[in-house]
This record gives C-alpha cells, structure tokens and sequence, in this order.
C-alpha cells in the first residue's frame, strides 16, 4: 500500500496476527518486525487500538484496530465501529510528528459490513479528524462512489 501518509490505519484481528486481505498486505511489507511488535499489544476489542512502528513501510506507524462483525447492525456493533475509527484518530495526541493519516474501508471485508452503512459510520467519524489530512483509501470506483455519496451527506465540501 503506497499512501504517502505517515500514519497507515489497519483493521486487525483481535490477537493482532498478520491476517488476510488489506491486513496481510500490510504485514507483509512492513515485514515480520510487524507482527511481533502488534502481537506483543493484543488481544485487542472492537473499537481498540494500538499503535507500532512501520518498520519497512514507507510511512512512520501503523495502527492496529479492531472493528466488530457485522451480524445485524445493533447500536452496539455501529458504535464499535465507530469506536474503531476513534481510537485510530486520538493517536493524534501521542504521535507529535505525523501530520497525516491513512485508512482502508474497514469491515467491509471479511466482517462483512453493509457498504453503505459502514461508509456512512466511517465519513461522520474521519470528518472529526485532527490530522492535517485524513485520506480513505478503497478498492474500485464503485466503493469510491458510495463513500462519496456518505461525505456529500455531512455537509462538508468536496
């Protein structure tokens, strides 16, 4: 993944181990140092978060977040979720040389997240974002459009 951003946000899973998808892909060219550090912080909750060093990766950290499965949309699960997103966002205050942020479309994988909905989740919880920049990154022009659609919904400008 080449973002530019100095800090690079990852869904994990809950013991932190290098896992498949987005993640994997990560873990893999960060290198192993990777997942030894991250192992060492888990297990983690949905809607926690710890940070590492990036190790072979261009960018400076890399957070590890936990989003929950999707089963059936409760007030739980969207607050975890969202919860995900904060906690990747309030490392803002510990990390006093990074001024920009990189995220993937979590759960929307393997956790099996309404597109929509998690966009929806995401787009209100990046729009609080201290960093300098926040950048989402996604797969297609499909899953642009739909995060497209949920950023025009908040009022902010394009």
């Amino acid at each position: 993944m080449q973002s530019g951003a100095e800090i690079i946000v990852l869904a994990a899973n809950p013991s932190l181990l290098a896992g498949s998808g987005i993640s994997g892909i990560i873990h893999k060219a960060a290198g192993s140092e990777l997942e030894k550090a991250a192992k060492l912080l888990g297990p983690l909750k949905p809607g926690e978060a710890v940070i590492t060093p990036a190790f072979n990766l261009s960018a400076k950290y890399v957070v590890h977040t936990v989003c929950p499965r999707y089963i059936e949309g409760a007030a739980k699960e969207k607050e975890e979720l969202a919860g995900a997103y904060r906690s990747a966002l309030s490392f803002y205050n510990q990390v006093v040389d990074v001024e920009s942020i990189a995220f993937v479309s979590m759960g929307t994988g393997i956790y099996k997240w309404p597109l929509e909905l998690a966009a929806g989740i995401a787009v209100n919880e990046l729009a609080k974002s201290k960093f300098k920049e926040t950048t989402m990154y996604v797969v297609d022009d499909a899953t642009r459009t739909i995060y497209e659609i949920a950023y025009s919904g908040i009022g902010l400008p394009n």
